[in-house]
């Protein structure tokens, strides 16, 4: 008796087939408001709550003269404010909502609060900030130094609307992280240690050298 093989069915390797008759969901990957995780919003709501309570956020920052916050304590302080969290990474939404924070400002003849916002690794604003200049049809800085030092000059002017015990001789100042990584501080040798002049050794702290005694 001969037996016929039957040839295996192909089996698929890797994911399936996209569903194409599946809805696409506008809020994916998942904005919420606490305490309904399970109870999606739409980001664009999300981006307009949080460029709200933003401002009265910036405006407290800029009330302390050389005051800024970094982006993920902002993120941090419009979660709890208006509930809403995001399974997006920070930094892809983070520039979505300052460029909403530029446009309010310019619209209402106001320094860019968005100035107050810096890296918490380095300091700076970083190439979000570029908006600035775009958004008032100036040139866009060519170099970091140049961008971190207009936003160190819009800073001053933040301070200058919110903030009521700045000085009067008050310049713009870069952020302590950013001066440090582009002015390091010398190590002062304007203190010498004294030599012995025959043997050309440090002196001990006798002042007398141990060879010559």
């Amino acid at each position: 008796m001969v037996r016929r093989l039957v040839p295996l069915a192909k089996v698929r390797v890797g994911p399936a087939p996209a569903d194409e008759s599946r809805p696409y969901d506008p809020t994916m990957p998942g904005t919420w408001r606490e305490p309904h995780r399970d109870v999606k919003i739409p980001f664009e709501q999300a981006l307009e709550e949080w460029s709200e309570v933003s401002v009265p956020i910036l405006v407290e920052v800029a009330g302390t003269y050389g005051g800024y916050i970094t982006y993920s304590e902002l993120a941090s302080r419009l979660n709890r404010a208006t509930g809403i969290h995001t399974g997006q990474l920070l930094s892809n939404w983070s520039g979505k909502l300052l460029n909403r924070v530029i446009h309010l400002c310019r619209e209402n003849g106001l320094p860019a609060r968005s100035a107050l916002v810096v890296h918490a690794s380095d300091g700076t604003v970083g190439k979000g900030f570029d908006e600035v200049f775009r958004a008032s049809n100036r040139n866009v800085p060519h170099t970091e130094i140049e961008r971190e030092r207009a936003a160190a000059a819009e800073r001053l002017e933040c301070y200058r609307v919110y903030c009521s015990t700045i000085p009067a001789d008050a310049e713009p100042q870069l952020t302590r992280q950013y001066e440090a990584r582009v002015n390091p501080r010398k190590k002062d040798t304007s203190r010498t240690n004294k030599v012995c002049p025959l043997h050309g050794i440090q002196l001990p702290a006798t002042g007398f050298c141990d060879d010559c005694t």
